[in-house]
């Protein structure tokens, strides 16, 4: 475990970490420059969600100040000692709507002994046959990502000549891993590029950057996870700027704004909830209507005056 200021960037982190062999599995846009407590705030991760886990499940405890100077704690520095509500896990996500976290303590991971990605090209017949994606699951990808054309184009290590980039990741025992390259060439052909060792950890940076591309962007989750769920998409000009973690069940698009309307309706169908939107005027759907007593009773509680950054929203929107 790590205890640490949450003003530090995640890039810091990660060097400081690799010192002693550890690692914290999360990945951010431009973590150069992102701080764990920005990272927090937001419930960002990349690739690996699924099987490393969101900021949300490795955070044990964390020291904050609440919107009207109160500073305290929830949780522990190790497992054992966490007890009480988990107030600490209510914060990561909440975009710094009810505290400010100053600091935090987080569940690390050795580093792996061995570290695989593959990069492949594929086309829409491809990423919409269930058949190819059979057996995938089981194996546990540490990433299973597919980017559009025009998406993989912002970063040459994921360009390929094919409509679809598709990039595969597998860490841990090595021999899995070189059953798991077979599996995947057996699917999907010869890859364009592979990666081993310490050249992997950049692949997934790029890919976690690659979430703050601009231009409008839609979010979207869904309890899919196998490039499959996509076959609705497929033929539709915004398919080209399209970024889907597929374990994680979340996809990015940068559509035309006109047509965003129309493309959310058309993933929800699809079985996508939309859950964020960055420069679009769509109205979203209310998931969380059930629990809008619950948060304004929390933002009463920890920002009384409603002077943090959602303080008025969270009372006001729908």
């Amino acid at each position: 475990t790590v205890t640490v200021g949450c003003g530090i960037t995640l890039a810091a982190l990660r060097a400081r970490l690799a010192e002693h062999g550890q690692e914290l599995p999360m990945e951010t846009a431009r973590e150069d420059a992102a701080t764990l407590g920005g990272v927090l705030a937001c419930n960002a991760s990349g690739p690996r969600r699924l099987i490393f886990g969101a900021p949300r499940d490795r955070i044990l405890g964390a020291r904050y100040v609440t919107g009207d100077g109160v500073f305290a704690h929830a949780g522990g520095r190790v497992v054992k000692n966490v007890a009480g509500h988990a107030v600490h896990r209510l914060l990561v996500g909440s975009r710094g709507g009810l505290a400010v976290l100053l600091q935090a303590s987080l569940k690390l991971m050795p580093q792996p002994p061995a570290r695989l990605a593959l990069v492949h090209g594929a086309d829409a017949a491809t990423l919409a046959d269930a058949a190819c994606w059979a057996g995938f699951a089981r194996r546990e990808p540490a990433a299973l990502t597919v980017l559009g054309r025009d998406a993989a184009r912002a970063h040459p290590a994921l360009a390929v000549d094919a409509p679809f980039t598709v990039v595969t990741g597998f860490e841990g025992d090595p021999a899995w891993g070189e059953a798991c390259r077979t599996f995947v060439n057996d699917r999907l052909g010869p890859p364009a590029r592979e990666f081993r060792g310490d050249a992997v950890p950049p692949l997934w940076r790029a890919l976690a950057d690659l979430h703050e591309m601009p231009g409008p962007r839609l979010t979207f989750a869904s309890a899919h996870n196998m490039p499959a769920a996509l076959a609705a998409l497929l033929g539709h000009a915004a398919a080209a700027n399209l970024l889907f973690h597929a374990p994680a069940g979340r996809l990015h698009l940068w559509p035309v704004a006109a047509e965003a309307g129309t493309i959310a309706r058309t993933m929800a169908a699809a079985g996508f909830t939309a859950i964020e939107t960055r420069g679009l005027e769509i109205e979203l759907p209310t998931p969380f209507a059930a629990l809008r007593d619950l948060r304004e009773r929390l933002s009463a509680a920890l920002d009384p005056a409603g002077t943090m950054a959602f303080g008025e929203r969270w009372r006001t929107q729908p």
